[in-house]
């Protein structure tokens, strides 16, 4: 069992997609793994696990693999579950109810009092806040969970020694230190196009319900609606007025069957039954 969780954890240094990642598991059975990838990456003799591991230490980023058996529930039975999670802060946050709060970058002033009142109000119900601490309602969310003596765990589409967006490494930091920084990519991985859409499915497959404010039409915020309906989540949008721009994708969710609220009493009522 180790040497696998040791095999996985070398994986994940070869600079590979996680979906690349498991074609080649899906390929090759678990008794030949280990010599495939040294026979068809180079690179993977050369990794030496005891250096991987000192200098996940010497960071102080720890790790988990889906062999473990504090890996989070949750993800076992999502889309493609992340076969190794590295972080910094107490992974026990996982156990505990979660909302998602999630929606556009270039917010406006009305999102963002509505993420502020919002998410004030379910940490007052000992609720903990996820989001994938990018631009705007993202990290708005973050901070008010934090500001409010809240819990609040940030899923990163990059490695956690390489924080993307770079202005978002303060908070990054005082998230790993005090609350929960999650990922699948190793710590020195740069953020890629390809990472955010899919480190989404981690956010809502993590969350016991997604919370939407503002989205457009096409937004990555709606990527992360469609893994919430697939694992089985509930969706709550808050409405918009209908010219504005960052309505057009929430208010569609509305149409779509998605829980319009008004009150945080309005996730309560379907998250506490």
């Amino acid at each position: 069992m180790n040497a696998y969780s040791d095999l996985l954890l070398k994986l994940h240094y070869l600079d590979l997609e996680i979906n690349e990642i498991y074609q080649i598991m899906q390929k090759f059975k678990k008794t030949s793994l280990s010599i495939a990838l040294k026979n068809y990456f180079p690179r993977y003799q050369k990794l030496d696990v005891s250096c991987i591991k000192s200098n996940l230490d010497k960071h102080n980023i720890k790790y988990v693999t889906i062999l473990d058996e504090n890996y989070p529930k949750k993800l076992e039975n999502i889309y493609m579950p992340p076969l190794v999670l590295f972080y910094q802060g107490d992974l026990s946050l996982l156990d505990h109810k979660m909302i998602a709060v999630i929606g556009a970058r270039d917010n406006s002033e009305y999102g963002k009092e509505v993420t502020k009142i919002f998410v004030r109000e379910l940490v007052k119900q000992q609720i903990y806040i996820i989001s994938g601490l990018a631009y705007g309602i993202d990290t708005i969310a973050h901070k008010s969970s934090m500001e409010c003596m809240g819990k609040t765990i940030a899923v990163l589409g990059s490695g956690i020694n390489q924080i993307y967006p770079l202005e978002h490494t303060d908070i990054a930091r005082k998230i790993g230190r005090n609350h929960l920084l999650l990922s699948e990519y190793p710590p020195f991985a740069k953020g890629k196009k390809t990472h955010f859409p899919f480190r989404n499915r981690i956010v809502s497959g993590l969350s016991d319900g997604v919370l939407v404010i503002e989205a457009k039409k096409r937004s990555g915020t709606l990527i992360t609606c469609d893994y919430a309906l697939d694992q089985g989540k509930d969706i709550f949008v808050v409405p918009n007025h209908i010219f504005a721009e960052n309505s057009e994708g929430t208010n569609n969710l509305i149409k779509q069957g998605a829980y319009l609220v008004t009150s945080v009493d309005d996730i309560l009522e379907k998250i506490k039954h």
